[in-house]
């Protein structure tokens, strides 16, 4: 995800997309999810299918322990957001879909600079595909995933320079913004009920990362102007 900063208009950018390689060798050992495979060619193995909704019983969102997490800062925002029934969750799946593809992010997010202050999170590598027996979750975690210290979600992102940058409506160091930047993300990772990830891949293409943000905001804006500051 990247800021220009040309424009206090413009929203979160750059998420970085390679093609995917070989697959992981699995989640780690804590993860409710289950690596199944990484799509490589057309043809690949699809994931076994999660038991039938009625065959067990309703999974409870449960946070995890955001010390030591990249994201501790906005973790719990995010989390309440998609934890409760509201639009926002919904767009994502519902709270226990929601809430577990986010919380395997967060424990894959990694932070260190990266030495350019308009990028927020770098999402690069394989990836896998990954499917919940429990909530029938789908999504995807890449084999790289950064947190850039030198940018919007970093310690010094309220500096005047970045207090320009917007994601959405919300200046990108704001509760409401950092907590729209982690939602754009997450987007990128959720399967739509059509089959597509929630969000195209936005690249480098600026107007489409602003539309993507756009369209996050849109079902969420309500939750996202009550993150308290």
């Amino acid at each position: 995800m990247r800021l220009p900063s040309v424009s206090l208009a413009f929203a979160l950018g750059l998420l970085t997309h390679l093609p995917p390689g070989t697959p992981e060798a699995g989640a780690a050992p804590d993860a409710p999810a289950r690596a199944v495979g990484c799509v490589e060619r057309a043809g690949a193995s699809a994931p076994e299918a999660a038991p039938p909704p009625a065959a067990r019983p309703a999974p409870v969102p449960t946070p995890l322990d955001a010390r030591g997490l990249a994201v501790e800062r906005s973790y719990a925002a995010v989390f309440r957001i998609l934890s409760e029934e509201n639009r926002c969750s919904r767009f994502f799946g519902g709270p226990a879909k929601a809430t577990e593809a986010f919380n395997q992010f967060a424990r894959r997010l990694n932070a260190r600079p990266l030495r350019d202050r308009l990028v927020a999170i770098r999402m690069s590598g394989a990836y896998a595909y990954y499917q919940s027996n429990s909530s029938g979750a789908f999504y995807r975690l890449f084999e790289e995933a950064t947190l850039n210290l030198d940018g919007p979600l970093g310690p010094d992102s309220a500096r005047p320079a970045s207090a320009r940058m917007m994601v959405g409506s919300f200046p990108a160091h704001t509760a409401q913004g950092r907590a729209l930047i982690l939602l754009h993300e997450l987007g990128h990772l959720v399967q739509g009920p059509d089959g597509d990830w929630l969000l195209p891949n936005d690249g480098s293409d600026y107007a489409l990362s602003a539309r993507n943000s756009k369209e996050v905001e849109a079902h969420c804006v309500e939750q996202l102007r009550a993150v308290p500051d």
